[in-house]
């Protein structure tokens, strides 16, 4: 860890009158004392920078962006401090972090454009069990008890389709869906249908062979789902194209980050870079 990300981790993690809290990105960001997700951010400067950068450069001007498992934030206020005029829907399930990100939401200079939704995330609306890890370990909660980040405890979590809050906010343009759930990203996306037939956004998705293997989904399904959306998968950061189960199989074992693009976007599926790279 850099000297400064030390000093921060001191400092904002561990010293009274002063722990709990930091600046990113302009903003105060609330945090649960011990956070990885804290943590992750001293230690790396930028929190998952790779998607950070990524979704900065695909959040459209005038367009909503989603964060879907928002945890503390980390990837939903750089978009209100470097995007003015992207709206940002933080969804996040955990009952030990949600009071967290409602802080941070409602000190937070563009309050207005931030909308914080308590829920998880699936195919199908109504209630579930949420396997949390409490404060500081809850970046490894969720639907299911995945064996990652400790012990859990059981709660009980509402739960939406993307499409039911996407209809919500009104119908609005989307550009960009982050999706980190632990596992769940695959329900979620069988729960977007209708905010892909209408807005067509890119999703960035976390996809672990050991995360998914908890909701008895298996790794290739991702291509079927792919197919089926009419979307092109790109491995991230490299943004070389994957075409193959066997190319899925090759990429996971350098990343868990990966982005679908719809194939009708003149976009970044067009780009000459992603198609110099693909296989």
């Amino acid at each position: 860890m850099r000297v400064r990300g030390l000093a921060k981790r001191l400092l904002f993690g561990a010293t009274p009158f002063f722990r709990g809290r930091f600046r990113y990105y302009g903003q105060v960001v609330y945090f649960p004392l011990g956070s990885s997700s804290f943590e992750c951010a001293c230690e790396e400067g930028i929190y998952e920078r790779d998607a950070t950068n990524l979704i900065l450069a695909l959040a459209k001007p005038g367009t909503t962006y989603f964060d879907v498992g928002a945890n503390i934030g980390l990837l939903s206020v750089p978009v209100l401090s470097v995007c003015p005029t992207v709206k940002v829907v933080s969804i996040e399930a955990s009952p030990d972090t949600l009071p967290f990100l409602r802080k941070t939401q409602l000190r937070a200079q563009r309050s207005s454009n931030w909308v914080v939704i308590g829920a998880a995330v699936a195919a199908k609306a109504g209630e579930a069990e949420f396997w949390s890890g409490g404060g500081a370990m809850d970046a490894f909660g969720g639907l299911r008890d995945t064996g990652r980040g400790g012990p859990k405890r059981v709660v009980r979590v509402p739960v939406r389709t993307l499409d039911d809050i996407w209809r919500e906010q009104g119908c609005p343009p989307v550009s960009i869906v982050k999706i980190d759930i632990e596992g769940g990203e695959y329900q979620a996306l069988r729960g977007a249908k209708e905010l892909i037939s209408h807005a067509s956004p890119t999703f960035i998705i976390e996809w672990n062979d050991q995360n998914f293997t908890a909701y008895g989904v298996k790794a290739d399904e991702l291509m079927s789902l792919c197919e089926d959306m009419s979307y092109t998968l790109y491995a991230c950061p490299s943004l070389i194209s994957v075409g193959t189960q066997a190319l899925l199989k090759m990429a996971m074992t350098q990343t868990e980050t990966f982005i679908l693009v719809p194939r009708e976007s003149r976009g970044m599926a067009s780009h000459p870079v992603l198609a110099s790279r693909a296989f």
